[in-house]
C-alpha cells in the first residue's frame, strides 16, 4: 500500500495525483512539488560533480571486471553509509532488503566476510582520495568512515604500511 511518506514526486503529475486522492493524509501534490526536483542546486559544485562521476565510472569498471555480482551490490550499499560511520552488516543487509543472516550466509557461500570487504574498499577509496592534493586528510577520514584523522592514519598503516602522509606523497610523485 501506498502511504504518504512515499516520493510522490517521481511519478507524473496526473499519477500523482490519483494515487494522491487515495491516501488518507492527502498531501498536496503540485506541479511545483514535481518539478522542484528538476531545479539545479545553486550551490552545486560542477567541478567535483564530474571528479567524482569519472571515479565512480572507472571503480565501477575496475570492479565489474574483477568482482562478482554479491561483493559490487554490498560495496554499492557501504559507500554511502561510510562518512556517516553506518557501515555495518545490519545496516547493509537492512539496505538490501535481508536480514543480516541471510546476509551473512550468502558471503560465507561466496568466500567472502562483511570485514574484508568493507576494509578493501576504505582502502580503494582512501588510496583514491589521498592522490588529490586538495582534500585534506581529515576529509578523507571522513569520508571512508573513520572517527578522525587518528583512526584513518593507524588503520590505513595496519592496512598498507605506510602513513597517509607518506602514500600522498608517493602518489603524487608519481603525476
Amino acid at each position: 500500500m501506498i502511504t504518504s511518506s512515499h516520493n510522490l514526486g517521481a511519478l507524473p503529475l496526473a499519477d500523482a495525483q490519483r494515487v494522491q486522492r487515495r491516501l488518507p493524509d492527502r498531501p498536496r501534490i503540485t506541479r511545483y512539488t514535481i518539478r522542484a526536483k528538476q531545479l539545479r542546486l545553486v550551490a552545486a559544485d560542477p567541478y567535483l560533480n564530474e571528479m567524482l562521476l569519472e571515479y565512480c565510472e572507472q571503480a565501477l569498471a575496475y570492479r565489474r571486471s574483477r568482482e562478482g555480482a554479491l561483493r559490487i551490490t554490498i560495496e554499492n550499499a557501504i559507500t554511502p553509509l561510510l562518512p556517516h560511520g553506518k557501515a555495518r552488516l545490519g545496516t547493509v543487509a537492512e539496505t538490501l532488503g535481508v536480514s543480516s543472516r541471510t546476509l551473512a550466509r550468502r558471503l560465507a557461500a561466496e568466500g567472502l566476510s562483511f570485514g574484508e570487504i568493507l576494509e578493501q574498499l576504505r582502502s580503494d577509496l582512501a588510496r583514491h582520495y589521498l592522490a588529490d592534493d586538495d582534500l585534506p586528510i581529515s576529509e578523507i577520514a571522513w569520508l571512508v568512515g573513520y572517527q578522525g584523522v587518528s583512526a584513518f592514519s593507524h588503520g590505513y598503516k595496519r592496512r598498507t604500511g605506510m602513513s597517509p602522509k607518506r602514500m600522498r606523497a608517493r602518489l603524487l610523485a608519481r603525476r
